[in-house]
């Protein structure tokens, strides 16, 4: 039997997996554990299958949580990379002083029982997550996730004041959790993934601003370098032929020595603009001379996808941002993002 405690928590993963994805995702996951999902709506899925495979220990609540991090944690997401030496690297993940810092801000319990909350009054951590495979070894990663919580407005209704004749547009405000993940790997690259916004009422660059703010002591600025993704972008255009079945390219934008501005776009999503040779022309030429692309918008493919798949990538707004706009897997995710890294060499 599950204790009062434990029904309260699977509620809660249980309500956070409804909103961050779809039935058929956690179906599927839970197939994978040989439960049944036949349902006809979320409330019969966690009644006659979640909570009843809980009860008999087929399924346990880390099972929840790990679903959880797997689909909140990527995608929807614009990211900012940052580079130090594997030296200092190494030095960070340092389990001593990771546990230190975590314990003088009252976060230790954390590395054992993240926090669950759905919509905290501030930006907070929630998890800290250390990933070593060999005990005897320095960890390869530090994960740190804040959550916070996010107005939304949208329009609901557009009315006309009979006595002044103004148009008055009404806005419904809710609030929506927000996840952001920040990532060292121990070869130095630091990643900071800021969850999209629905209404975008602040800069990227200003909501980056405040989660370095939030994990500073465990991941201080000094020996952090922002990683330019300049290369990536004029490679993406320079080799697009041999890049053809990678990538789908959507839009591009550009400066000359000039400091003009040219943008071109495909004439439908669908496209690929790679395949009109007379925009493509005219952006070589536009560039010939000590110009740079500043955006890129393409579509990745993803291999051994059946049906294909792609994910829409852009890699744009300050010099070390992209942003992955749609829901995926933690693999696909690391498939794009290595995909970036990999024009940028």
């Amino acid at each position: 039997m599950l204790s009062d405690d434990d029904q309260k928590l699977a509620k809660i993963l249980f309500g956070l997996l409804k909103n961050a994805t779809s039935q058929a995702v956690v179906k599927e996951f839970l197939r994978t554990k040989g439960i049944p999902v036949s349902a006809q709506n979320w409330d019969d899925l966690y009644e006659k299958r979640i909570e009843p495979a809980l009860k008999d220990k087929k399924l346990a609540l880390k099972d929840l949580r790990d679903l959880l991090q797997q689909v909140e944690e990527f995608g929807k997401q614009h990211s900012f990379l940052f580079q130090c030496t594997e030296e200092r690297a190494i030095g960070l993940l340092s389990p001593a002083r990771i546990a230190s810092i975590a314990a003088a801000e009252g976060l230790s319990g954390l590395f054992t029982h993240p926090l669950d909350l759905e919509m905290p009054d501030e930006a907070t951590i929630v998890d800290i997550r250390l990933y070593r495979p060999d005990p005897q070894k320095t960890p390869v990663s530090l994960t740190i996730k804040v959550v916070e919580s996010r107005d939304i407005n949208r329009l609901s209704a557009v009315e006309t004041d009979p006595a002044t004749g103004e148009l008055i547009r009404r806005y419904a405000t809710t609030k929506k959790r927000a996840v952001n993940i920040v990532h060292l790997d121990h070869t130095g690259l630091l990643e900071f993934r800021i969850a999209s916004q629905d209404n975008q009422a602040k800069k990227y660059s200003e909501l980056l601003w405040v989660l370095k703010n939030k994990v500073r002591k465990f991941l201080p600025d000094d020996g952090f370098a922002e990683v330019s993704l300049s290369p990536a972008k004029n490679k993406i255009l320079r080799e697009r032929d041999n890049l053809s079945q990678e990538i789908r390219y959507s839009n591009s934008t550009a400066r000359n020595e000039f400091g003009a501005q040219m943008q071109i776009t495909s004439a439908s999503v669908d496209e690929n603009l790679s395949s009109d040779e007379g925009s493509m022309s005219a952006l070589d030429r536009f560039l010939e001379r000590d110009g740079e692309v500043t955006g890129a918008n393409i579509y990745v493919k993803l291999p051994d996808s059946d049906p294909p798949r792609e994910l829409r990538l852009l890699i744009s707004g300050e010099r070390n941002e992209f942003a992955v706009t749609v829901a995926c897997s933690a693999g696909e995710y690391e498939y794009v993002r290595g995909k970036v890294i990999a024009f940028n060499t």
